[in-house]
Formats: structure tokens, C-alpha cells, sequence
């Protein structure tokens, strides 16, 4: 669908909303963009992981890493083989008058799907039997801000956002398959 003739003139519009927002969320977007780069959003996945871990128990403390670890390599895997077969323009390329908020005017890559997107929302998803229900908000909120803000930086359309978020659903299910398969057992010593 994101590669259809017309796909990008379709989401033009609400990219150019996004981009520039009504308040009081163009507020939220502008104080959430730099806690969404590269190393501070990192930094924040570390951060929720490691508070999820922190209060995980037993076996479970290695489910929930082998599933940050899975979701993250299958997302980021099946990502970057989808852009190279897309080889989509971001937005920037194609809209003139974006304001990248900070961001390069040209990014690296190709737009579909959203990298940074799919991740966000496979960790979360993976993750979901373990952590606590403020952990889960946390997560929640988090992939939310980090898929409404690749549109709002110019680098995503609409659609690759969805793809993305699609993605991850994708790692989660295969992450939770692996779970119940295999699940992690304590070794007992005799």
C-alpha cells in the first residue's frame, strides 16, 4: 500500500499536520523530540528494560532479556530488508517546507517502514507478560511517542509507521512463540 502510485500525495496532509501540530500536542511533541534521537531514546530503552529486569523474578529476569534481544534483532532485521526493497523517499525529500525539528534535513535510508518504529513497538509488545502494569504505560508510551514522532520530524509517512508498528507486532508474536516453546528452565543440580 505505501508503494502504490499516489501513496505519497495521500499522506501528504497528515504529514504536513503532524509536522506542525495544534496544541497541546505540537507542545508534547516538541518537549518528547530530543528525548527521541538516537542515544537519548537508547538510553531510555535501557532505562525501561532495566527496570523490568530489575524487578522481574527468577527465570524470568532471562525471558525478559532473550526477548528484548529477539524482538529487537528480528524488527531491526525485517526492517532493513523491507527498505532496501521499498527504496521509498522519506518525506523531506518530497515535501518542501518541512520543519525536521532538529533532525537532518536529509536523513540516511530509505522512508518504509519505520525502523525506530518497529523496534519501539517490539520490545514493548515482546515484553508485555513480564513487566508490571506502570511499566507497561511506560512502554506504551514511549513506542506512541516514538511512532508520532518520525512523521512529526519529516522522516516518516503515516504508512510507515504503520508498517512498522506491524513489524514489531511480528517480533512480538515470533518472541512469544519462542517463550512457550522453549521456555527458559533453572537448571537443577543433583
Amino acid at each position: 500500500m505505501a508503494l502504490q502510485p499516489g501513496a505519497a500525495d495521500a499522506q501528504t496532509a497528515v504529514v504536513r499536520w503532524i509536522n506542525d501540530p495544534p496544541e497541546p500536542f505540537g507542545t508534547v511533541l516538541a518537549v518528547t523530540n530530543s528525548l527521541l534521537r538516537p542515544v537519548p531514546l537508547a538510553v531510555v530503552a535501557l532505562a525501561l528494560v532495566g527496570w523490568i529486569v530489575f524487578t522481574a523474578r527468577g527465570r524470568d529476569r532471562w525471558e525478559v532479556l532473550r526477548a528484548m534481544l529477539l524482538a529487537y534483532a528480528l524488527s531491526e532485521a525485517i526492517t532493513q530488508i523491507l527498505k532496501r526493497e521499498a527504496e521509498q523517499p522519506r518525506p523531506t525529500a518530497s515535501i518542501a517546507g518541512l520543519d525536521v525539528h532538529g533532525y537532518p534535513t536529509e536523513p540516511h535510508g530509505h522512508a518504509y517502514p519505520s525502523a525506530h518504529t518497529s523496534v519501539a513497538v517490539g520490545l514493548v509488545t515482546a515484553l508485555w507478560p513480564w513487566p508490571t502494569w506502570p511499566q507497561r504505560a511506560v512502554g506504551v508510551a514511549i513506542a506512541t511517542l516514538v511512532a508520532l514522532n518520525r512523521p512529526y520530524i519529516g522522516a516518516h509517512w503515516p504508512l510507515d509507521v504503520l508498517g512498522g508498528a506491524a513489524i514489531g507486532l511480528l517480533s512480538c508474536s515470533l518472541c512469544w512463540l519462542v517463550a512457550a516453546r522453549w521456555p527458559i528452565r533453572r537448571s537443577t543440580v543433583t
